[in-house]
C-alpha cells in the first residue's frame, strides 16, 4: 500500500503570482462581505461590524501593494466605513 501511495503525484503548490492573486481575491471577498453587513442595529451603530469592515478593507489595500502605513490605511478605511454607516442610518430613518 505504501508503494501505491508513493506512486501518486503530489499536488503542486501554486506559484508565487498565483498564490498572491488568490490571496488578494480572498481579501477582496472578505472586505466586500464585511461591508455588506448592516452597520446599524436598532438606533445605534454596530461598532464591531464597522471595525471588522475597516480592518478587512485595510488588509485588502495592503495586499494590493499599498506603501502607506497601517495606521493610515485603517484611518482611511474607518472614515469611509463610518460615512457608509451614517448613510445607512439616514436611509433607514427615511
Amino acid at each position: 500500500m505504501r508503494d501505491i501511495r508513493k506512486d501518486r503525484t503530489a499536488p503542486t503548490a501554486p506559484g508565487f503570482l498565483a498564490a498572491r492573486s488568490m490571496e488578494i481575491a480572498r481579501l477582496d471577498r472578505l472586505a466586500k462581505e464585511a461591508a455588506s453587513v448592516p452597520f446599524i442595529s436598532g438606533t445605534s451603530f454596530d461598532r464591531s461590524a464597522i471595525m471588522k469592515a475597516a480592518v478587512a478593507q485595510a488588509r485588502f489595500q495592503k495586499a494590493k501593494g499599498s506603501k502607506a502605513p497601517w495606521s493610515q490605511l485603517v484611518g482611511a478605511a474607518l472614515r469611509f466605513i463610518w460615512l457608509h454607516a451614517k448613510q445607512q442610518r439616514a436611509f433607514a430613518t427615511h
